[in-house]
């Protein structure tokens, strides 16, 4: 059991839940509370979203691993648990079973949300993570673009779930600018989503370099060399921290202090940081610690999530 909860890296999943409630409870309730909507998923029916999300992410660790034994044994011995703690039967067919019972899960709901629709998103991201892991994840960049739209996919599926059937319910009385700000919103936080999780795994193929280049993948740091990935790693951070300081603009013209520092403290110094660590970056732990710092970001980025619903609240 505790090889099984490793192979399908039981804190990721928990990170996955977590973003989501922050998002409906924390983004969207808020937001819809100053227009006098209201959410209209039950909180089993959004329970169940999340359910699903958790387990086609869950199967994709799986399969993901499945695939990468040879790999593993050279860049991540220590953490190998195919073969080791769970059998390669037992691993596919928990995929398998995992995949299905999260698809009829996601069919559900998607009737409950009012669009049975939504269920392509699921359908798209199960037989991605089984591509990726089979034939993208060693091709040039590919992989990495395809492994962040589905990070991206976390929150705004939420987005879906939730402002799809509040458009349907309140049709009369939104009008074309009734819930602009919250698909803004969205659309904010799973483009943040996309950069930092594409720029966490650059940093992790610079990790891993030795044993993909063994088994032929073309990852960025085998193609262009691991000085030029370094080099587009920390101008992604460049970038990313240029739009944190806009946002961090805005917040001191509304009057929103806490906000603008939360983002100096707990996002803009860790990526000066990360920063550093990829400049000096030389060996397999450096990447490493960076990679962790990638991650660290990504969860401030999602808690901050409390000090917005803080501001907006306070004002309702």
């Amino acid at each position: 059991m505790l090889a099984f909860l490793k192979l399908i890296r039981t804190q990721n999943l928990l990170i996955i839940a977590f973003t989501q409630y922050m998002v409906r409870w924390c983004l969207l309730y808020p937001l819809l509370k100053i227009h006098d909507f209201e959410l209209q998923l039950s909180n089993f029916h959004f329970f169940l979203l999340v359910l699903s999300t958790v387990m086609i992410a869950a199967a994709g660790y799986i399969i993901n691993d499945y695939f990468d034994v040879a790999i593993d044994r050279v860049n991540k011995p220590e953490r190998l648990v195919i073969d080791k703690g769970v059998k390669r039967r037992v691993a596919m067919g928990a995929h398998t079973i995992i995949n299905i019972l999260a698809l009829l899960i996601a069919l559900y709901v998607s009737y409950q949300a009012g669009s049975m629709k939504l269920i392509i998103v699921h359908v798209l991201c199960a037989a991605g993570l089984w591509f990726y892991s089979t034939n993208f994840k060693r091709q040039f960049l590919i992989g990495n673009i395809l492994i962040s739209l589905f990070t991206a996919l976390v929150p705004f599926v939420v987005g879906l779930y939730e402002l799809l059937p509040v458009q349907k319910i309140y049709a009369e009385m939104i009008d074309e600018t009734s819930l602009h700000e919250e698909w803004r919103f969205i659309l904010g936080i799973s483009f943040f989503a996309f950069i930092v999780t594409l720029l966490r795994e650059i940093i992790k193929d610079m990790e891993d370099v030795e044993g993909d280049e063994k088994y032929g993948c073309k990852t960025m740091p085998i193609v262009i060399g691991i000085k030029s990935s370094k080099n587009i790693s920390i101008l992604l951070a460049i970038v990313t921290m240029i739009f944190l300081v806009y946002f961090q603009s805005i917040k001191l013209s509304n009057g929103n202090l806490l906000g603008a520092l939360y983002i100096g403290i707990a996002l803009q110094l860790p990526f000066i940081y990360l920063i550093y660590k990829l400049i000096t970056a030389k060996e397999k732990k450096d990447f490493k610690i960076s990679g962790n710092v990638a991650k660290f970001i990504m969860l401030t980025g999602v808690c901050y999530l409390f000090v917005f619903a803080q501001s907006i609240l306070s004002y309702t």
